[in-house]
């Protein structure tokens, strides 16, 4: 598969939960994975902005079903880009 970014993350969003993984390729070729739980909570949600602002993600995938994907604090910040997964019905 062609990598087409070097600073991505995904999100699995839950009712109480949101799990992230980032994953980063260095200037030197080394690729960093981690992975991080947190809560739907605004301050959560913050925690979530920040991990990946730190990581500094370029784009952003998110797997959610059901109607949890509609929090607006989900937005992405600072220049992050967005696709959306959606479990078939």
């Amino acid at each position: 598969m062609k990598r087409i970014s070097d600073r991505v993350a995904g999100l699995d969003v839950h009712r109480d939960t949101v799990v992230a993984c980032c994953r980063v390729v260095e200037a030197g070729g080394e690729v960093e994975v981690t992975k991080q739980s947190f809560a739907t909570t605004r301050k959560g949600l913050g925690e979530l902005a920040a991990f990946l602002c730190d990581a500094a993600v370029t784009t952003v995938a998110m797997e959610a079903t059901g109607v949890y994907w509609k929090s607006g604090l989900l937005r992405p910040r600072r220049g992050c880009s967005t696709s959306c997964g959606c479990a078939a019905r």
